[in-house]
């Protein structure tokens, strides 16, 4: 019985997780909405202003991860050449 517990704790913590993250997304996205009304900015800039900043992230990070492969890659290299030196 105490796993089956364990278990719903872990389930209802997880989607209250959720439920905070969409919530705070929410409230981040009518800030800004409030902030743009007051400031005048048209929704067509800051349409453009969004498809920019999230096309300069996943360049960021895909840059990142290729860094990361080779990098893996230059290690797996160093480490089979270390283990062929030892066994020849």
């Amino acid at each position: 019985m105490k796993i089956r517990n364990e278990i719903k704790k872990q389930e209802s913590s997880l989607t209250s997780g959720i439920n905070i993250k969409i919530g705070l997304r929410i409230a981040l996205l009518m800030v800004g909405t409030w902030f743009a009304y007051k400031v005048g900015i048209s929704v067509i800039s800051v349409i453009g202003i969004y498809i920019l900043v999230r096309s300069v992230f996943s360049i960021i990070r895909l840059s990142v991860k290729i860094i990361f492969h080779l990098f893996s890659i230059l290690f797996l290299t160093a480490i089979v050449s270390l283990v062929l030196l030892f066994i020849f």
